[in-house]
């Protein structure tokens, strides 16, 4: 099992990505055929922003451009193919999955 963040060019990438890890059933609905956890976390805040006293901002956040995913895949020991090149490691990550 391993916990992997990737960050795509945009969302519509993502969803790609992540719908080859479905198939549909007889009746049309997705199902997963790979055991993975999928989180959809969108723009990264790369920093956060900054306020004076007053609550004024002093500062803007630096958003990420691309579209981020933290993926928990338990049955693998790396990221699958087509994925790799899509691998970021946060400086400063919100939260992490043990």
């Amino acid at each position: 099992m391993i916990y992997k963040r990737y960050e795509f060019n945009d969302q519509v990438q993502a969803e790609e990505k992540i719908d080859a890890f479905f198939d549909l059933d007889e009746q049309g609905d997705k199902v997963q055929n790979t055991k993975a956890s999928f989180i959809k976390l969108n723009k990264l805040v790369l920093a956060e922003a900054e306020y004076d006293l007053e609550g004024l901002e002093v500062s803007a956040p630096v958003i990420s451009s691309g579209y981020a995913v933290d993926v928990l895949w338990y049955e693998l020991d790396e990221s699958p193919y087509g994925w790799k090149s899509y691998e970021v490691s946060p400086t400063n990550p919100k939260h992490k999955i043990f």
